[in-house]
């Protein structure tokens, strides 16, 4: 269970990095470490990892989610968007 956690994790974390690796604004070499402060992540940024999350996984979100400040790193924002897909019932393969 806990491996496909970590595959879970992985596979969304991987996603944010792609997506965030579009934004021209931000800087390449991100990790789970990666805080969103350091790196300039704004809510504009964050509708586009939502939606493009929504897209792959068939899991919604509202606008109240997408607010920066709430996540400190990129892996946190992963392990929130994990958490959100099991609420919704679904599995991220």
């Amino acid at each position: 269970m806990a491996n496909n956690a970590t595959d879970e994790r992985g596979a969304v974390l991987e996603m944010i990095k792609i997506v965030l690796a579009e934004r021209p604004h931000l800087p390449e070499g991100l990790d789970a470490t990666t805080t969103l402060e350091e790196i300039g992540i704004d809510s504009l940024d964050l509708i586009v990892v939502f939606s493009r999350f929504e897209e792959r996984w068939g899991v919604p979100y509202t606008e109240e989610e997408t607010d920066w400040t709430v996540f400190e790193t990129l892996g946190a924002l992963a392990d929130a968007l994990v958490a959100r897909a099991h609420a919704a019932g679904k599995e991220l393969r």
